[in-house]
């Protein structure tokens, strides 16, 4: 199955809105694939608390600062 495999850009995005700040609530997502999660910027889900800079260096490293998105078609 292809996936993106962008090394650029990446955001670190939460799993689950109601499923706290801790590194297993986190994914690495570059932007493009960010922008089309089902909730990102939707007006009808408020936004959890953004990530410390720990937990997003944690979450980096976990993913071999690469795009953890496996949909295949998002960055097309």
């Amino acid at each position: 199955m292809s996936r993106c495999t962008r090394t650029w850009d990446l955001e670190v995005h939460h799993i689950r809105i109601d499923g706290g700040n801790g590194l297993d609530n986190a994914r690495v997502l570059c932007k493009k694939c960010h922008q089309n999660t089902s909730t990102y910027c939707d007006p009808n889900h408020k936004s959890p608390p953004a990530f410390t800079q720990e937990t997003k260096d944690k979450a980096l490293k976990r993913a071999a600062h690469r795009c953890e998105c496996t949909k295949g078609t998002c960055c097309l």
